[in-house]
């Protein structure tokens, strides 16, 4: 009998099995409107150096290094790492990877931006384990430097919520998503079933994710010496509502 994987979520679902339940939205054409927004936002411009804070596969550190900044994308997968050296590599740029737990980023006052992106935060135990990584992205940054954080809108999310969803992939397999939100400690529980074409089941387990109000989000950024200078609704720049 296996021992069951004690490890986090975030260390085993962030693989095959998160670009197989996701990979239907990350399109070409949605990464490059989104590093578009990324780099006018932050008022980037060709040179700076820009931390992809959980870069996963690179969907917008190579926009990015494409529009001419130094990139470093990090993440804890070494998985997606290399998939991110592959598309460096055939986009004719260069993008340094480091592997790394996002609690404990390895630099010091060197990024003019970082950027979070997808909802990639709120992924760990506790709100002090998350605070720590606002932390380590201050001391990551240059005096004056720009930090974006991409989040699921909370209020959005649970007026439209949907317990069950699914979508078919090219090769017939089915993804089955169930969704629970905890509101005592305001997470929300997603997991995933995928189902072959000859009706073979799979549970590929799921995220955890804690969501946070705006006013929360503003309090853990001031706590960690960040300051906020504007909140967006969408990557066109419409208003947070």
């Amino acid at each position: 009998m296996t021992a069951p994987d004690a490890r986090p979520w975030y260390e085993t679902f962030f693989g095959r099995d998160y670009l197989a339940a996701y990979g239907y939205l990350f399109s070409p054409e949605r990464a490059e409107e989104e590093a578009a927004f990324v780099f006018d936002a932050l008022a980037l411009r060709a040179g700076d150096e820009v931390l992809d804070l959980c870069c996963g596969q690179g969907r917008h550190a190579v926009p990015l290094a494409r529009r001419g900044c130094k990139v470093t994308g990090l993440d804890l997968s070494q998985q997606y790492l290399d998939l991110l050296a592959d598309a460096a590599a055939k986009a004719g740029v260069e993008v340094e990877t480091v592997r790394s737990d996002m609690r404990e980023i390895p630099f010091e006052a060197r990024f003019d931006a970082v950027i979070n992106m997808f909802s990639s935060f709120g992924y760990l135990e506790t709100e002090a384990e998350d605070a720590r990584v606002l932390r380590a992205v201050a001391r990551a940054l240059k005096p004056g430097g720009r930090f974006l954080l991409d989040l699921l809108n909370r209020e959005w999310a649970l007026i439209n919520y949907d317990e069950k969803d699914w979508h078919r992939d090219e090769d017939g397999t089915v993804y089955l998503e169930e969704r629970s939100f905890d509101p005592l400690t305001s997470r929300n529980h997603v997991t995933f079933t995928a189902i072959s074409p000859d009706g073979t089941r799979r549970e590929m387990g799921g995220h955890h994710l804690r969501l946070y109000t705006l006013r929360e989000v503003r309090g853990l950024l001031e706590e960690a010496g960040l300051t906020v200078q504007g909140v967006f609704g969408g990557y066109d720049g419409q208003p947070y509502a």
